[in-house]
């Protein structure tokens, strides 16, 4: 059963990198060099397509990994090496989630409204500032993932 979840906890976090860095490097940048309506069509276009995918391999992610430290006892003794690299990710893990819902569900409905409305896009910096931050914890996750496989005893 580790094995299984193993699998499943590697094949829904390489949809989820994946997918981040697919959108982020490649889908975005020529959207992002339209204007007005058109942008703001692109960009919730997709937003729609991928969140269903990324929130579920997120969410796959999140549940197989709770899974997979019940399987190596974490946090059942003294706090260990393998526990305080668990500990960071998962914090990581949360800061994960909550940035990536106000960026997909809170700033970018709000910016979308801001374009549609002719007003100015105070939104644009915060929206970004939070996608990038959400990209940089996407990029640490599988690298404690690695440290974590190491520790593991």
């Amino acid at each position: 059963m580790e094995q299984a979840l193993v699998a499943v906890h590697l094949l829904a976090a390489a949809v989820w990198v994946g997918g981040t860095v697919a959108l982020v490097f490649v889908a975005v940048p020529p959207v992002q060099r339209l204007e007005g309506e058109v942008r703001a069509r692109l960009l919730r276009e997709l937003g729609r397509r991928w969140r269903p995918i990324g929130w579920s391999a997120l969410g796959v992610a999140v549940a197989t990994g709770i899974g997979l430290a019940g399987y190596d006892h974490a946090f059942d003794t003294a706090p260990t090496s393998f526990d305080w690299v668990l500990g960071v990710k998962g914090a990581l893990v949360g800061l994960l989630v909550a940035g990536a819902y106000v960026h997909d569900y809170v700033l970018g409905p709000g910016l979308a409204r801001q374009i549609r409305a002719g007003e100015p896009q105070s939104l644009r910096p915060v929206l970004t500032a939070i996608g990038r931050g959400n990209l940089a914890i996407t990029i640490a996750l599988p690298i404690l993932g690695v440290v974590l496989s190491e520790l593991v005893s």
